[in-house]
């Protein structure tokens, strides 16, 4: 039979272990690295690039880079995991493995695409916009 100080004990145990793992369960946002405007800027993202494992570029069609790219990155159930209301024109993202969908929006225009991050490996998506919002 358990007295009151170990039942005490060991619901206090419990509660901590349930506690930790809905800690665990809520994962932290994903690191990061986003810009690329003028050539120092694109040569530090570059020169990181091998740190991240999602690499994501923003254009025009005509070629010009393009920043101020709303990037919101979910994952499979449809959970937000990173929100950049001003990305561009490079974003590299580390990820864990699985699927997500990545959509942007540029002066009103959303993009969407669907990407599977494998482990050891890099994905790379691209958009271009026609100059929307003009």
């Amino acid at each position: 039979m358990m007295t009151g100080n170990k039942l005490a004990a060991g619901l206090l145990a419990l509660g901590l272990a349930l506690g930790a793992t809905g800690a665990f369960a809520q994962a932290a946002a994903p690191q990061y690295m986003n810009g690329g405007i003028g050539e120092g800027e694109q040569d530090a993202i570059k020169a990181a690039a091998k740190d991240y494992n999602l690499h994501l570029l923003f254009a025009q069609n005509n070629g010009e880079y393009i920043s101020d790219v709303k990037l919101e990155i979910s994952d499979a159930k449809g959970a937000t995991l990173l929100t950049l209301p001003s990305a561009g024109p490079m974003t590299n993202v580390k990820l864990p493995a699985a699927k997500y969908k990545v959509a942007a929006t540029y002066k009103g225009q959303t993009k969407e695409q669907q990407v599977t991050v494998s482990e050891g490996k890099t994905s790379n998506l691209s958009w271009r916009w026609d100059g929307a919002g003009k």
